[in-house]
């Protein structure tokens, strides 16, 4: 028989202390003011730049002998302010270099010019606008072009060097396409380090083949879906995988060394900071200013950036973009690298 059997008292147990929760009231109410806060970080990052956009410095060009004078110059500022920072140029060939190098976004040829064709054309005004560089600001560059030459009373003509498809007149194709190539280099860096939990090398490997498929996929969308570019899918295509890679390599850098803290950091800074910022939708100049040149600094912005070189300008301004992309690209490799290198050592022990 046993102690208990007999009546000896059972032993003594210890029970855990009951956990005091706040009340339900008091949680739900933190759960409001964390949610409300939430809303107007995602608020404030994706609509002030919106709703502060105006064009500051925005480079265009001037040519002929009026130009020279500062005849432009006086007109512009004052139908807009300090919105555009104007070059001079020597003649309309020379203007027309310009804008097809992505040194400015437009600009207006006084005197004799030639036309499409490379014949002479009537004495008068050319406004060269570029939509391709940014149809915010050929449409912009169109309504100071018509009041200077209603002032002049002179006639103008109108020549678009980097125009749109037919089927997308105003590019909105590209612009909407800012969100996706976000995402594209956000998402596979976060599934792969929750899912590949100690495949260093295999997440690498994924990311690079997705950067690949990725970029050739939302060119070929670009292309035969949405019809937004023309013969341009190889050149978008590699732009594109440039983009990815420098995004998710970066991404998946901060994720394999620091773990679900670096994910959180990297998808904060892409999506409230590097897309907002690309300026994709307008231009990096069309932004509050200085931020859109920290833009352009980001894998977002310099992805945009090549994406319109690419797609409209034969390669023409991208150079910045690509090194600033390579950069990223590199410095997350090298955070790979040392993950996977403390990794090594700590396995033996």
């Amino acid at each position: 028989m046993t102690a208990t059997s007999l009546g000896s008292p059972p032993p003594h147990t210890h029970h855990a202390s009951p956990v005091h929760e706040p009340p339900a009231a008091i949680r739900a109410t933190g759960i409001i003011v964390v949610l409300t806060v939430v809303l107007s970080i995602l608020a404030i990052a994706f609509a002030l730049p919106a709703a502060r956009s105006k064009p500051h410095d925005v480079p265009i060009g001037a040519a002929g002998p009026q130009a020279a004078g500062g005849q432009v110059a006086d007109i512009i500022e004052q139908h807009a302010p300090g919105a555009f920072a104007i070059t001079y140029y020597p003649g309309e060939a020379a203007l027309r270099d310009a804008i097809r190098n992505r040194d400015v976004y437009g600009g207006i040829s006084f005197g004799a010019g030639t036309d499409v064709a490379g014949h002479a054309a009537p004495e008068g005004q050319s406004l060269l606008i570029a939509t391709g560089g940014s149809p915010m600001v050929a449409q912009m560059l169109t309504q100071i072009g018509n009041g200077i030459a209603q002032r002049a009373g002179l006639p103008l003509r109108t020549e678009d060097l980097a125009p749109p498809t037919a089927e997308d007149p105003r590019g909105a194709g590209l612009a909407a396409s800012a969100l996706p190539i976000t995402l594209a280099g956000l998402l596979p860096a976060v599934a792969l380090v929750l899912l590949l939990k100690r495949e260093v090398w295999t997440r690498f490997a994924a990311a690079v083949v997705f950067a690949a498929g990725a970029g050739t996929t939302i060119a070929a969308l670009l292309r035969y879906v949405f019809n937004s570019i023309d013969q341009t899918v190889w050149g978008v295509a590699a732009g594109l995988t440039l983009g990815l890679l420098a995004a998710g390599l970066s991404m998946l850098g901060l994720g394999s060394l620091f773990g679900r803290i670096g994910l959180a950091v990297g998808a904060l800074l892409a999506l409230l900071v590097g897309n907002p910022l690309s300026g994709l939708n307008s231009a990096p100049e069309m932004l509050p200013s200085g931020w859109g040149t920290l833009g352009q600094w980001l894998p977002q912005g310099a992805t945009a950036t090549l994406l319109r070189s690419t797609a409209f300008f034969d390669g023409a301004g991208a150079t910045t973009a690509i090194v600033v992309l390579t950069c990223w690209a590199v410095a997350g490799a090298a955070l790979i690298v040392i993950a996977a290198g403390r990794r090594g050592t700590s396995v033996p022990a």
